[in-house]
């Protein structure tokens, strides 16, 4: 691995968040397209070992492998609360269906939805898409794709089916991905 490379890494791990590559680039001293090819083998450097590097469209941040990760995490056993059925439900259909309206989430749900809207956002699981939008929309946020180890929501399950599957969609409403 070259020192750039490795240089990358060590600020990737001195982070521990993600960091936006824009942001990366600048403390790099690299242009786009160098930081592109870093990335890139840093990401060949860490196959088969404990970390991992997961890209999304703006951010980049060096992880636990999904090979480890449930080793690690038994042996942490952390005291993080596990999502209620309901927030997780909430948090699907955001995942598969976002951005949408608290209202759209209840027409799908068929219940108030006000506090699981509330719990995600306050986990920074989902955040407010368009800030200003009336009514407000939400989306999910880059740590859940990076707590999944995914660069988008198309790479989660069925993704294509179920974001056309026609019981998601709120009664009197359109398909919004069709």
């Amino acid at each position: 691995m070259t020192p750039a490379a490795k240089h990358l890494e060590a600020m990737l791990f001195v982070a521990g968040d993600a960091v936006a590559k824009r942001e990366l680039g600048e403390l790099a001293r690299v242009t786009s397209e160098e930081l592109t090819t870093l990335l890139g083998e840093l990401r060949d450097a860490l196959v088969d070992h404990g970390l991992m590097l997961i890209e999304t469209a703006t951010h980049v941040q060096l992880t636990t492998a999904p090979a480890v990760s449930a080793w690690l995490a038994e042996q942490l056993s952390t005291a993080a609360a596990e999502l209620s059925a309901a927030a997780a439900e909430t948090l699907a259909l955001v995942a598969y269906r976002g951005p949408m309206s608290r209202a759209d989430i209840d027409g799908i749900r068929g219940v108030d939805s006000r506090r699981m809207v509330g719990q995600l956002l306050a986990r920074g699981l989902i955040r407010q898409a368009g800030p200003g939008l009336r009514p407000a929309r939400y989306a999910v946020t880059e740590e859940f794709l990076q707590h999944l180890g995914i660069a988008d929501c198309s790479q989660l399950p069925d993704f294509e089916r179920l974001t056309h599957e026609s019981s998601l969609t709120p009664p009197g409403a359109s398909d919004p991905k069709a």
